[in-house]
């Protein structure tokens, strides 16, 4: 089974929108992860980007965390997700 899509992201941020918006409409079910009301999601994303804030952030499977995919980026990840 494919692993679920994580998005790591703020409300207001347009790039974190835009993500949103392609995974609603190619019908990809993802989980989000508010940076400013998550101090987990906060942590996670300095891991990711050795110690500083940079979002938005995705998560596929065990690929290697991507800092703000473009379309193609998050098609060929989520096709190597089945």
């Amino acid at each position: 089974m494919a692993a679920i899509p994580l998005l790591y992201g703020a409300d207001w941020c347009q790039k974190t929108i835009a993500i949103q918006s392609y995974f609603q409409e190619h019908g990809v079910a993802y989980d989000y992860l508010n940076v400013e009301q998550s101090e987990e999601a906060m942590q996670a994303i300095k891991e990711m980007n050795r110690g500083k804030v940079r979002f938005p952030m995705v998560v596929v499977g065990e690929q290697p965390p991507m800092k703000n995919p473009s379309p193609e980026e998050l098609a060929a990840a989520l096709a190597q997700n089945p």
